[in-house]
């Protein structure tokens, strides 16, 4: 089966977060996310990236093939919280890969949760898909719990440069 991805990302709304295409017009806080020591931490992210590759980033995110990039947008205020993606796109597994980050400022408020929520739903309902995939630092016990709420379960364990990660799935039937 082919996935058809719209392009631009599609804009999925909840009652905390609103998901609109990812793209330069977040920049600053976008610097301000990918800055962000305890989301580095969390997300094990290490490279270090000037303003230039930034801005070049999110200028091509729009038309990015076979992945959608979603900025995370605080309902209430219209605020950037952070970023969701679908990528890895597996067309022979007909399956995707999805992360979030937020800002550290706006974790624990259930903006993840809900916004984990819509990307899955429409992955696997919109996109028919029939699974989307994460991985996530076994000690990140916050980020479990939010994937568990959304029907994510545990499919293995992987380690990559010394640190433990989960192996989360959440498939079709699951999504019923």
């Amino acid at each position: 089966m082919t996935v058809l991805i719209p392009k631009p990302a599609p804009r999925l709304i909840g009652k905390l977060v609103i998901l609109e295409q990812l793209d330069i017009s977040v920049l600053q806080p976008y610097v301000e996310l990918i800055g962000d020591q305890e989301t580095r931490f969390w997300t094990a992210s290490s490279g270090e990236y000037s303003l230039e590759q930034l801005s070049n980033w999110l200028e091509t995110r729009p038309n990015a093939e076979d992945r959608l990039d979603w900025a995370v947008l605080e309902t209430c205020s219209g605020e950037f919280a952070g970023e969701i993606v679908l990528n890895e796109l597996d067309p022979v597994d007909n399956s995707m890969n999805l992360r979030i980050a937020l800002l550290s400022s706006k974790t624990s408020r259930g903006l993840g949760s809900e916004a984990i929520a819509l990307v899955a739903s429409y992955a696997l309902s919109q996109l028919q898909l029939r699974a989307v995939t994460l991985e996530v630092l076994e000690s990140n016990l916050r980020a479990i719990r939010s994937y568990e709420k959304s029907g994510f379960v545990i499919a293995g364990v992987l380690e990559e440069d010394g640190n433990q990660f989960l192996k989360m799935l959440k498939t079709f039937q699951e999504a019923e």
